[in-house]
């Protein structure tokens, strides 16, 4: 997946359970919805960190899936 396709399907990740009108639409990804791409694309700074968690504790990250 290449930046131009996570742009198609969302520009931020957000919390794990979120459940807001811009992932319900789809220009958001709730973490627990996130693929590996959309993981690697916020780990990249390719898309925003709306989750609440440091990025650099990745073990904190994955266990919000």
């Amino acid at each position: 997946m290449t930046t131009n396709d996570l742009a198609m399907t969302g520009t931020t990740i957000d919390p794990s359970g979120c459940n807001c009108d811009d992932c319900l639409r789809g220009s958001s990804i709730p973490l627990h919805r996130a693929t590996a791409a959309h993981l690697q694309g916020l780990m990249n700074g390719d898309l925003a960190n709306a989750t609440g968690l440091d990025l650099s504790d990745i073990e904190a990250v994955l266990d919000g899936l």
